[in-house]
């Protein structure tokens, strides 16, 4: 008798435990459960090797495409968008890869990396695809670095241009420049992106948690373009996201909807 009242009473126990969890994950927001699902479908980008191999791969009609990935990530990062390019005729798209240093750093190795890629395929531009964090590298090293001249277009996916909320939350060297008024953002902000000849495009969405607002993923004097109902690193796997990128980099003109 006395282990049928323990069976019930862990039973109970258990039970209380179980609503309590279910209550809890259904006051977070649904957003970031969105976010959580799309980082563990990129796992497999750490299967990847960590450098690209920089070669001519044959003339495919457009300029070279660089890749930039994000706080956290790896070039594995942008496997789905590199395969969605090459169905559209891309076949000189590099990923450029960066660990530890700081946003300075990581723009000084952007700009050579850049400066390989032309010098490999004998361009004298290429078009940038930065998402998050590595949309303020490749600024930092066009407006900073002297990229300028060497660069075409510049497409960023959720990257916060304005600096973001989220990271207040975290103390180190790359999420402390990206605080709304770092003297980074401020240094980059201050300076007119007109004077460069760059195109720059900023694609953004409504569901990102780690920009906040949404709207510091826009930059007032660039190409700004809405895709609604995708998370931060959707950017990475959304063919909406995707079909903006390949419109930008074919110079057909933008998707005003994304739907």
């Amino acid at each position: 008798m006395q282990n049928v009242d323990a069976l019930n009473a862990v039973g109970k126990l258990a039970k209380r435990i179980g609503a309590w969890v279910g209550e809890t994950i259904q006051k977070v927001n649904p957003d970031v459960w969105r976010e959580l699902a799309f980082v563990s479908m990129s796992s497999y980008s750490f299967l990847l090797p960590k450098r690209e191999q920089i070669v001519d791969r044959g003339l495919d009609g457009f300029v070279p495409v660089v890749l930039v990935h994000g706080l956290g990530g790896n070039r594995g990062t942008w496997l789905p968008l590199k395969l969605f390019l090459r169905m559209n005729g891309h076949r000189r798209v590099y990923a450029f890869g960066y660990e530890d240093g700081t946003i300075e750093d990581h723009a000084k190795d952007l700009k050579l990396f850049v400066e390989k890629v032309l010098q490999a395929t004998g361009e004298s531009k290429a078009d940038i695809v930065a998402h998050s964090l590595g949309g303020i590298i490749a600024r930092y090293a066009i407006q900073r670095l002297g990229l300028a001249d060497s660069v075409r277009t510049l497409i960023t996916l959720a990257a916060p241009h304005q600096g973001t909320y989220a990271a207040l939350y975290a103390n180190t060297s790359l999420t402390k420049p990206l605080r709304p008024e770092s003297d980074l953002i401020r240094d980059l902000n201050n300076d007119d992106l007109k004077r460069y000849p760059v195109e720059f495009v900023a694609i953004y969405s409504d569901r990102d948690v780690y920009i906040i607002p949404a709207e510091s993923a826009t930059y007032p004097s660039i190409k700004n373009v809405f895709v609604p109902n995708i998370s931060h690193s959707q950017h990475l796997v959304s063919p909406r996201v995707f079909r903006v990128v390949a419109s930008c980099l074919h110079q057909d003109g933008l998707l005003k909807a994304a739907s």
